[in-house]
């Protein structure tokens, strides 16, 4: 596996994790949740979900999970978007919103 895979799939699980804590404000383990697989049509790298009980539990969350591994594996949203967003929510906590 290339050192640029890693960074891609390191930047993934971190935008998943954030996404999950900035809508749900939980902090979950994503290990075994989903997988990096080949599309057998267009041999793109693709994410596979695989999800446990532990999402499976919760009809919203996997819905939520499934709509971002669909947005990715439809190219809907960019490395570029994915990197920035998790800049962005690196220091997010949901705790600290303020409405006006």
């Amino acid at each position: 596996m290339t050192r640029n895979n890693l960074t891609i799939k390191n930047l993934i699980k971190k935008y998943l994790t954030q996404s999950i804590r900035l809508q749900f404000n939980m902090d979950i383990d994503l290990k075994g949740e989903y997988t990096f697989t080949q599309n057998i049509v267009s041999k793109k790298t693709i994410i596979a979900a695989t999800f446990s009980e532990k999402i499976l539990s919760k009809p919203g969350l996997k819905l939520f999970l499934m709509s971002l591994i669909t947005e990715i594996n439809n190219e809907r949203c960019s490395m570029e978007f994915i990197l920035d967003r998790v800049k962005s929510l690196q220091n997010f906590s949901p705790g600290n919103i303020r409405l006006a």
